[in-house]
């Protein structure tokens, strides 16, 4: 114990002892502890284990991380351990610098030099077959045949990927993965699942286990390898960095911010959120700063997790949440109807606002206010869903705080769509009163390269704080005649933002949306050649987007507009390009740069067809970016086809700052 306070001591973890289960559970009642570290032989009985652990999360309140000190490490053990509610397993002796390590961690990071792929399936003789075909490909491979000899054949073999089954004879894989995720060695590898499975809940199960995705079976060789390459090629990017400091130390049910945003569009697109008791809740500490000033960096983090242990206990199996920035979290809850979200969203706020830092001699009065977005009427993506929940959390905070807001649609008669002239007169007030905004989603390179390559996508902010898709508000503006004052206020603020993020981001890149029509004007090239002035884009400019549909009707004017562009530099991408031979032949004629198809020709198409489009691009000179990027199915459809750059939410969906890793994922290539 001494040895122990000399090393935790300084970090600011005080440390008390008990010789049993009895003055343990008394002890929590003076102060519920972060962490118990258990001693196994004190605790007899086949289920003691499981019940201690439960009745110290009741006396004190909160889910203390369990840490068990065994004197045996066989499998079975350890199965034990993690099903009776315990964070971590280690076997005795212990260093009391190990563990040490163990308690005060929470941060890590993997560096992989080589990959070898370790394989597990309850079928031996598709678990060769798999080792077979990546062996094809120069990897090494190690087939498993009992789950419970994991973690020594990790030791030996050391491998950087991990392909399991999500059914195995035994333990499931969630389970096998919580155990990998536990050990010092491993807790980082990529672990993909392979499952005939298209449960959407037992998915997500696995996620929050520590799971970095699916391959499908029945396994195809191409689907395989994509998922593998992809998988080594990406990992470390696809995951911000707080992904692998939360591996051990998040509270149960809470997902990296990626993942949770990754399943908020699964969902929606599912067609099952409409259901009254699904929301979206943020929940956001109101006086941040003045928590902050009293109790510095080190314990608002401490308490924050505090904080995060609350949520934890107030969700229920199937919820998930995630933390979207430093003091704001967010909630996806699926209760009964409106009034259960209510009435939770009512008893988070009452129990957050009763929490106190511990062991702090700092008296606070924490309050939070919570945001709640209803699903129905259908948003149109994640980003549009938390929108609503920020609107209302808004409310709340302009209100005073302390309190709860739910977001509620707009009346519209009938359930019909908002009047043209209501979309009218808010495009109107956007365009006075600079209410649009810009979110970027990366574009990203499937060959290495060192630019920067974001989507810029206009969205139309109300007054009251809700977001508009273009979807929902650029047809009535063409037909009002005001796509060119939309079209120049998007390439101005595209210039600004260039402009602005020149220092930091020297190689950014920017596809900015355009109307033909705006630029066929007289005085569109004058006003141009301006704004290059007036900001000072002369070596890395715009690349400019049209709709294939305006190429189609106005074939001689885009001509002569995509070869005009070119003499400033300006390359041209056309969006919504079917990959028919017309298409191909047309964009070829008119020298443009890059296509980017249809989301109905990714899938619709089979995969030679697709590979066919891609290389008939590639035979007149033309790149070509995939979209709809939505899931690992939709990224090894494309891998294999080969385009040059792959685009959706299963990368990163659109945000307004510019901050996906580009060079990350350049250094891993």
């Amino acid at each position: 114990m001494r040895d122990l306070a000399s090393l935790v001591g300084p970090k600011g973890v005080q440390l008390r002892q008990f010789d049993t289960p009895s003055d343990l559970i008394q002890g929590c009642l003076d102060a519920a502890p972060e962490v118990v570290v258990i001693d196994t032989a004190q605790v007899s009985g086949e289920h003691a284990l499981a019940t201690l652990i439960a009745e110290l999360e009741q006396r004190s309140g909160v889910h203390p991380r369990t840490i068990c000190i065994a004197h045996e490490g066989t499998m079975q053990s350890r199965l034990s351990a993690l099903r009776a509610g315990a964070a971590s397993y280690l076997i005795a002796p212990v260093s009391t610098r190990r563990l040490a390590s163990r308690v005060l961690r929470m941060c890590g990071i993997v560096e992989t030099t080589r990959y070898r792929i370790l394989i597990m399936d309850r079928d031996q003789a598709q678990a060769k077959k798999i080792a077979t075909m990546l062996a094809t490909i120069g990897m090494e491979t190690l087939v498993v045949a009992d789950p419970m000899k994991i973690l020594a054949r990790m030791q030996a073999f050391r491998p950087n990927l991990v392909l399991m089954d999500l059914d195995l004879s035994g333990v499931t894989g969630p389970e096998l993965t919580a155990i990998i995720r536990d050990h010092d060695d491993f807790y980082g590898i990529p672990i993909l699942f392979l499952s005939a499975a298209a449960n959407l809940d037992e998915q997500l199960a696995a996620l929050k286990a520590g799971g970095d995705g699916f391959i499908s079976k029945p396994l195809a060789r191409d689907a395989l390898i994509a998922a593998v390459e992809y998988r080594m090629r990406m990992s470390r990017w696809l995951q911000d960095r707080r992904t692998l400091v939360n591996r051990r130390e998040t509270a149960s049910g809470f997902l990296p911010r990626d993942v949770f945003m990754r399943h908020l569009d699964q969902i929606m697109n599912a067609g099952a959120s409409r259901h009254g008791g699904n929301a979206l809740l943020l929940v956001e500490i109101d006086s941040p700063q003045t928590l902050f000033g009293a109790l510095g960096l080190t314990a608002t983090e401490k308490f924050l997790r505090e904080l995060e242990g609350l949520l934890s206990t107030s969700m229920a199996p199937d919820e998930s949440a995630t933390r979207m920035d430093d003091f704001r979290y967010a909630l996806l809850t699926k209760r009964a109807n409106v009034a259960a979200v209510e009435a939770l969203a009512g008893t988070l706020c009452q129990q957050l606002a009763g929490a106190r830092p511990k062991n702090r001699d700092v008296v606070l009065d924490i309050t939070v206010s919570i945001g709640v977005g209803r699903f129905d009427p259908p948003a149109e993506d994640a980003l549009a869903m938390i929108a609503r929940a920020e609107k209302a959390l808004t409310g709340a905070k302009m209100a005073g705080g302390n309190q709860v807001h739910v977001w509620s649609p707009r009346a519209r008669a009938n359930g019909a769509p908002q009047a043209e002239s209501v979309v009218k007169r808010l495009v109107s007030t956007a365009l006075a009163q600079d209410g649009f905004v810009l979110l970027f989603q990366p574009i990203l390179a499937l060959n290495q390269q060192g630019d920067e390559f974001y989507e810029a996508q206009i969205r139309l902010q109300t007054l009251d704080g809700e977001q508009m898709s273009p979807a929902d508000f650029l047809s009535v503006a063409e037909r009002a005649e005001m796509m060119p004052r939309i079209d120049r206020w998007v390439l101005r603020r595209a210039f600004e933002v260039m402009s602005a993020e020149r220092s930091d981001h020297p190689r950014l890149r920017l596809l900015v949306h355009q109307s033909l029509a705006t630029l066929m004007a007289a005085q569109w090239f004058p006003w141009f050649r301006d704004e290059l002035t007036r900001h000072g884009q002369t070596e890395i400019l715009p690349m400019l987007q049209f709709q294939m549909a305006e190429i189609e009707h106005n074939r001689a004017e885009a001509k002569a507009l995509i070869e005009r562009l070119g003499q400033y530099g300006i390359e041209v991408c056309v969006a919504n390009v079917s990959g028919s031979r017309e298409d191909i032949s047309l964009l070829g004629r008119c020298r443009v740069s890059i296509a980017k198809l249809s989301f109905e020709t990714l899938r619709a198409s089979e995969r030679a067809r697709l590979a066919e489009i891609i290389q008939a691009f590639h035979a007149r000179g033309i790149a070509v970016i995939a979209p709809g990027i939505d899931d690992q199915a939709s990224v090894s459809r494309a891998w294999t086809c080969r385009p040059d750059f792959i685009q959706g939410s299963y990368i990163e969906v659109p945000k307004p700052e510019l901050s996906f890793d580009f060079q990350r994922i350049s250094n891993d290539a």
